[in-house]
C-alpha cells in the first residue's frame, strides 16, 4: 500500500513539476484566474483517473500508460492557460516535455541500484531537488530574457521549434527503442550516447539563445538610435524656438525707443483707444513663439511644448501639473522614449474621437523620492482592447510604443500600466532613479 502511494506522488510531483516549469515562461491567456482554476480541475481529474487506475490494477500495471495521462495533462495545461502564439507554446511545450523526461531518466538512472519502496523514495528525493533547482532557475534567470525574446521575436519560432522536437525524437529512440533503458546495462553504451545527445542538446539551446540575443541586441540598437533621432530633431526644435525667442527680444529691446516714443505721443495726444490697440499688438508680438516652461527638466520642457503645440493646432485641451527637476537619475534617451511615446499615444488616441467628441490631455508628472511618477489620461474610444497587460493597438505596425514604455520601466525597476475609465485611457509609469 505505501509503495502504490509513493507511486501517486511521483506522479503528483511530475504535473506540478511542469506546471511550475511552464508557468515560468508562459504568458498566461486571460482571464487568468479562471483558466488556470479550470486547468486545475483537469489535472485533478487525471490524478483521480490514476489513482483510481492505481488502485484497480496495481502499480506494475499503470506504469505503462502513466506517461500518457503525464502527457495528456500537460496539453490540456498548455491549451487551456498559454496566451502565446502557436509556435512559442509550441517550443516552450516540447522543450519542458524533454526536460522532464531528461530528469526522470537521470533520476531512475541515479537510483537504479534500489528496489520497491527505497527506490521510489529516492526517485522522488533526486526529482524533487531537480525540479526545485530548475524552477528557480527558469524564474530567476530565464523568465525575464524569455519574455523579451517573445515579444520581438516573429518567424524564427518557427524553426527554433525543430530543435526541441528533433530532440525528443531522439530521447524516444535512445531511451525506449529497441531497449527500455530501465532494461539497460550498467556498462551500456546507451548511456554515454544518452549523454552525449544531453550535452549537445544543451550546447544547441545555447547557441539558439546567442543567435536570439543577437536578434534582440540589433532590434535594441535599432529603437535606440531611433529614439536618439527622436530627441536630437527634439533639441533642434526647441533650439529654434529659443533662437526666434532671442532674436524677439534684441528685437524688442532694440526698438523699445520706438515704442516709448509712439506711447508718449499718443498719451499726448489723449489717443487712448489707439493706445489700447497698439499695446494689445505689442502684446501679440511678445508672445509670438512663447515657449512654456513647465518644468526644469528641458527633455520633459521641451516634450511638454512641442505636444502643447500639437494638441493646440489639433484643438485639444491639454492640462500640465509636472514638476521635474533637471536631475532626476534618467537617461535623456530613456525620458525621451517614455514621456515621447505617452504623449503620442495620447495625441493619437485623442485623434481616433469624432469631431464632436470631448478631447482633453491631462498631464501629470512628479518626481519626489528618487522616484518619478507620471500619468497621463487622454479621452478615447470605447473599445479599446487588452492583450495581457498591454492595448491592442489600432493602426497598422504599431504597439511598440506602449512595449516601450513598458520596457524601459522594467530598465529603471519600476512599473508601467494601460487601463480605461470613464472614457479616459489612463498611462501610468514609475521610473526610479539610478
Amino acid at each position: 500500500m505505501f509503495y502504490a502511494i509513493l507511486i501517486f506522488f511521483s506522479f503528483l510531483e511530475s504535473i506540478v513539476g511542469f506546471s511550475l516549469m511552464s508557468a515560468s515562461v508562459m504568458e498566461f491567456r486571460e482571464p487568468v484566474k479562471k483558466r488556470i482554476i479550470v486547468a486545475l480541475f483537469f489535472m485533478v481529474l487525471s490524478m483521480s483517473v490514476f489513482f483510481y487506475a492505481l488502485a484497480t490494477f496495481g502499480a506494475q500495471a499503470v506504469s505503462g500508460f502513466a506517461i500518457v495521462i503525464i502527457l495528456i495533462a500537460f496539453s490540456i495545461w498548455y491549451l487551456i492557460c498559454s496566451g502565446n502564439t502557436l509556435y512559442v507554446s509550441l517550443f516552450n511545450f516540447l522543450t519542458f516535455v524533454n526536460i522532464y523526461i531528461a530528469i526522470s531518466y537521470i533520476c531512475d538512472d541515479l537510483s537504479v541500484h534500489l528496489e520497491g519502496v527505497q527506490k521510489v523514495m529516492v526517485y522522488i528525493i533526486l526529482r524533487t531537488l531537480i525540479y526545485a533547482s530548475v524552477i528557480f532557475l527558469l524564474f530567476k534567470w530565464v523568465r525575464p530574457r524569455i519574455h523579451r525574446l517573445v515579444e520581438i521575436l516573429d518567424k524564427e519560432w518557427r524553426a527554433a521549434t525543430l530543435v526541441p522536437f528533433v530532440f525528443l525524437l531522439l530521447q524516444i529512440l535512445l531511451l525506449y527503442y529497441p531497449v527500455p533503458y530501465w532494461n539497460w546495462e550498467s556498462d551500456s553504451w546507451y548511456k554515454t550516447i544518452t549523454f552525449a545527445v544531453y550535452v549537445l542538446f544543451m550546447a544547441v539551446y545555447y547557441l539558439l539563445y546567442i543567435q536570439a540575443n543577437a536578434i534582440v541586441e540589433k532590434y535594441l540598437l535599432e529603437k535606440r538610435q531611433l529614439l536618439m533621432s527622436q530627441q536630437e530633431k527634439l533639441w533642434e526644435s526647441e533650439l529654434e524656438r529659443q533662437k526666434i525667442a532671442t532674436e524677439l527680444a534684441f528685437e524688442q529691446r532694440h526698438n523699445m525707443h520706438h515704442h516709448n516714443a509712439v506711447i508718449s505721443g499718443m498719451l499726448q495726444s489723449e489717443q487712448l483707444e489707439e493706445l489700447k490697440a497698439y499695446m494689445k499688438s505689442c502684446d501679440a508680438a511678445l508672445d509670438v513663439n512663447y515657449s512654456n516652461e513647465f518644468c526644469k527638466n528641458p527633455i520633459a520642457n521641451s516634450l511638454f511644448n512641442l505636444y502643447a503645440d500639437r494638441a493646440e493646432k489639433e484643438e485639444i485641451r491639454s492640462e500640465f501639473h509636472v514638476m521635474i527637476p533637471e536631475d532626476i537619475g534618467v537617461e535623456n534617451v530613456d525620458l525621451t522614449c517614455v514621456l515621447g511615446n505617452a504623449l503620442e499615444n495620447a495625441l493619437e488616441g485623442c485623434l481616433r474621437l469624432p469631431g464632436k467628441d470631448k478631447k482633453e490631455i491631462i498631464v501629470t508628472a512628479k518626481f519626489f523620492d528618487r522616484r518619478l511618477r507620471i500619468q497621463l489620461e487622454n479621452t478615447c474610444i470605447s473599445d479599446i482592447e487588452f492583450n495581457g497587460e498591454l492595448p491592442v493597438t489600432q493602426k497598422q505596425g504599431g504597439g511598440t510604443g506602449t512595449k516601450s514604455i513598458l520596457y524601459t520601466a522594467e530598465a529603471y525597476d519600476g512599473a508601467a500600466g494601460f487601463s480605461v475609465k470613464n472614457g479616459y485611457f489612463i498611462t501610468q509609469i514609475v521610473l526610479n532613479a539610478r
